[in-house]
């Protein structure tokens, strides 16, 4: 294997790795709030001040969007 087929396998693995590593990334926000409705709450159980009720699966956040409505 000549340096400029090393190089060029090297970059296609890279981009390859990376291109992996966004999928599985933007796959894994996709579904938390829907596929996990139990998580911790990081609003300290108030909706109106968390930024992430909108997308939210916890039950009080289901129920605060509910209620706005």
């Amino acid at each position: 294997m000549t340096r400029r087929e090393f190089l060029k396998t090297l970059s296609r693995l890279t981009v390859a790795g990376g291109l992996v590593w966004l999928t599985a990334r933007l796959a894994g926000n996709n579904s938390r709030g829907a596929s996990r409705p139990a998580d911790v709450c990081s609003g300290d159980g108030v909706c109106r001040r968390c930024p992430a009720a909108n997308r939210c699966g916890h039950p009080t956040a289901i129920s605060f969007r509910e209620a706005g409505k």
